[in-house]
């Protein structure tokens, strides 16, 4: 399985879930600090089935198998957990802990948006 189907149906399903902000069939929400998205209508449930998808299809498509011969990369790695609108970074460097922070950013901003902006 290739490894870009995941990421275009992950795609996808966000562009699904936009379209339907954007025609008024799903909200935005804060409950304490947890945001919360909801909806009705074709676009939200396509947008919301599509990255579930996406996600089971990224599991299957991982590596099963480790190959020795390979040579030593470093490799950078990071992560996101968004608990609210309070973002916690993980990352193996600096550089990509800046990047995860403005992606971060991004996200919050992105949220914020949606939450306050009525269309």
């Amino acid at each position: 399985m290739e490894n870009r189907l995941p990421m275009a149906l992950f795609i996808l399903g966000l562009a699904f879930i936009i379209a339907s902000f954007i025609l008024g069939e799903a909200k935005a929400g804060l409950f304490i600090i947890f945001p919360f998205i909801y909806g009705t209508g074709f676009f939200m449930l396509a947008g919301i089935l599509l990255i579930f998808i996406s996600m089971i299809l990224f599991i299957f498509s991982l590596p099963f198998e480790y190959d020795d011969s390979k040579e030593y990369v470093e490799e950078r790695k990071g992560g996101i957990v968004m608990i609210g609108p309070i973002p916690i970074i993980i990352a193996s460097d600096k550089n990509m802990a800046l990047l995860l922070f403005i992606i971060s950013l991004i996200f919050i901003f992105i949220f914020l948006a949606f939450l306050f902006v009525k269309i």
